[in-house]
């Protein structure tokens, strides 16, 4: 399995510890795609080298929708020719406020058999507390434009713990992602490590 890391996002979520960061203007991202072109084709030469075959792609991040949508697409067909013949080609489309329809449809026609939708949680004053840039109706209305577009293949990640939630604002979150009806719900316990704004802020 081959996973492509696409490090920016809108804005940082307080719990991440990812090795990511905002997106800002924007002028990271044509370096790095030209760079993580050349890794994509120097590591399909040690898979073909080793005589082995890509079973699935997996492009997360960060939050791969973030960048520019020409951009992103750039990266998928490059992953697509470099490892021809993947049976699952997986997107993070994750935040609402990153994917419209010209997105969902650059995806489908790029080969993308699954995407990620990911609420975390549908209580708008926890999302506001954790820098989420967007609203729980915003969630629901982008992941019924993925349907509608097509996608038949969706997650949806949820995190229980998050700061200020309760018991009761969890279930409601998962009681709402299960109503919609995707074909995964993740679910992750909050964690706190040291990378993150929760921590160090």
């Amino acid at each position: 399995d081959i996973y492509i890391g696409i490090p920016f996002c809108k804005t940082r979520c307080a719990y991440c510890s990812f090795s990511s960061g905002e997106i800002g203007d924007g002028h990271l991202v044509a370096p790095y795609v030209e760079a993580l072109k050349r890794e994509i084709a120097l590591s399909a030469q040690i898979v073909a080298e080793k005589g082995l075959r890509a079973r699935a792609l997996y492009v997360g991040g960060g939050t791969p929708t973030a960048i520019p949508r020409e951009a992103l697409e750039e990266i998928i067909f490059a992953a697509r020719k470099a490892f021809p013949g993947a049976v699952e080609q997986t997107v993070e489309a994750g935040r609402p406020d990153t994917i419209d329809r010209a997105m969902l449809e650059m995806l489908l026609n790029a080969g993308t058999t699954r995407i990620s939708v990911n609420p975390q949680t549908f209580n708008d004053e926890t999302l506001r507390r954790i820098g989420r840039a967007h609203t729980s109706q915003e969630t629901i209305a982008a992941y019924h434009l993925a349907r509608a577009v097509g996608f038949t293949d969706i997650n949806m990640d949820l995190i229980a713990g998050l700061p200020g939630d309760t018991v009761e604002g969890f279930e409601k979150s998962l009681s709402t992602a299960i109503s919609l009806s995707p074909e995964n719900i993740t679910v992750h316990t909050l964690t706190l490590k040291r990378a993150s704004n929760l921590v160090i802020g």
